[in-house]
């Protein structure tokens, strides 16, 4: 029997959050810590799971199936996925999930991601790996850097828009100044636009601050659920609507390095899904590996035109109290970079926000929110809009 017509919510979420530096625990220590955090959140048992998601590690991405944690933790006959990590998989879980509960498969999916990268890997080692994502014949050869490929799309947003590196400096400066008011965040330290500016230059025209953290590891858990199973229905939150787009994998195929359609289509149909509006959003927590990713995405998925993205953020737009707050946590270049978890800790700040747990960073009557995910640069993007239930 499917539950198409019913609610789909997640009803409890977790992170493990080492803080800047510290080392992260083993990565199965990770998963059976943050299983147990977000069961305890969701207030369910073990046998309450009949669903288990798990996004491999980076590092690690054989060390442990979804049916392996199953079996660890004692949950079964379950539904069990592996999903491979990394910015459009971290967010597409959220719908895989939901699927599995409409189509009768599951009624409580728990859903992990854990990654324990620069600890494992090392600072250059974390860097090298990625590096190695890049096309082995036509872009490995000449030596970028994962930056380096973003670095392009706003070199290019400069030249066609008149872009300024201020108005690249303006998501820094809000991601900043929302992660001073988050306890958990790795850097809380006071940020301005000249600081950004005058930073040391990585990948022209990025500066250091303009580019996410390297963090130690970390993980996210959350309950996606059927809303007739929650214990606690006042704080789960609802999944409204979902849309996914892929429309390259190496930067060297793009069409465009400022204009992406899948990522609009993605867009159109999570809204379309969802049933709302733009103007319904009260906040968006965008995936901002870079400066220039959430100025595209901000134009791209429609909140303002195609090369008015800069000057969208300048004014203040997406600050707390402006006209779409966006990544409230203080994203992956203050609040931590995990591995590649960054849109999993987006879904649960969103959780967060529409429960109005946030504390000193709370969007004031958070109804709505946007959740974005990304693959490699832009080249696959999944969005998720969740809602208060009605």
């Amino acid at each position: 029997m499917t539950t198409q017509d019913s609610q789909v919510v997640i009803a409890g979420v977790a992170e493990q959050v080492m803080g800047r530096g510290n080392p992260a625990p083993p990565y199965r220590r990770l998963v059976v810590d943050t299983a147990l955090a977000t069961l305890q959140d969701a207030k369910m048992e073990i046998g309450d799971i009949d669903g288990v998601v798990l996004c491999t590690s980076i590092p690690q991405p054989f060390e442990w199936s979804a049916a392996e944690v199953a079996e660890h933790l004692g949950i079964g006959p379950a539904w069990v996925a592996t999903l491979p990590y990394g910015g459009k998989p971290a967010t597409a879980v959220v719908e895989m999930a939901r699927g599995a509960i409409k189509a009768g498969l599951a009624t409580n999916v728990l859903v992990i991601g854990a990654d324990n990268y620069a600890t494992t890997l090392g600072l250059e080692g974390a860097i090298e790996l990625l590096a190695d994502g890049l096309d082995a014949q036509y872009e490995q050869p000449f030596g970028p850097l994962i930056p380096t490929a973003f670095a392009m799309m706003a070199m290019r947003h400069m030249k066609d828009y008149g872009t300024t590196l201020e108005q690249l400096a303006a998501i820094p400066v809000a991601a900043r100044r929302h992660a001073a008011l988050n306890p958990q965040a790795e850097i809380r330290d006071p940020l301005t636009v000249e600081d950004v500016v005058a930073d040391r230059v990585i990948t022209s025209p990025f500066t250091r601050s303009m580019v996410a953290l390297v963090s130690t590891g970390g993980s996210q858990g959350f309950v996606v659920s059927a809303a007739s199973s929650v214990n606690d229905a006042d704080r789960s939150v609802e999944i409204l609507g979902y849309g996914e787009c892929g429309g390259f994998m190496n930067i060297t195929q793009a069409k465009s390095l400022t204009e992406f359609e899948h990522t609009k289509r993605a867009g159109e149909n999570a809204f379309r899904q969802a049933g709302i509006d733009r103007s319904d959003l009260d906040f968006a927590e965008l995936y901002d590996p870079v400066a220039i990713v959430p100025i595209i995405l901000l134009e791209d998925l429609g909140f303002c035109a195609k090369g008015e993205g800069g000057a969208f953020v300048e004014d203040g737009a997406v600050e707390l109290g402006g006209r779409l707050p966006i990544i409230t946590h203080g994203g992956v270049s203050a609040y931590r970079h995990p591995g590649m978890g960054g849109p999993l800790d987006c879904v649960v700040e969103a959780v967060v926000q529409l429960r109005g747990e946030a504390g000193d960073r709370q969007v004031r009557n958070a109804e709505t929110g946007l959740v974005h995910g990304e693959g490699s640069w832009l080249a696959n993007n999944a969005i998720v809009i969740l809602g208060k239930p009605q």
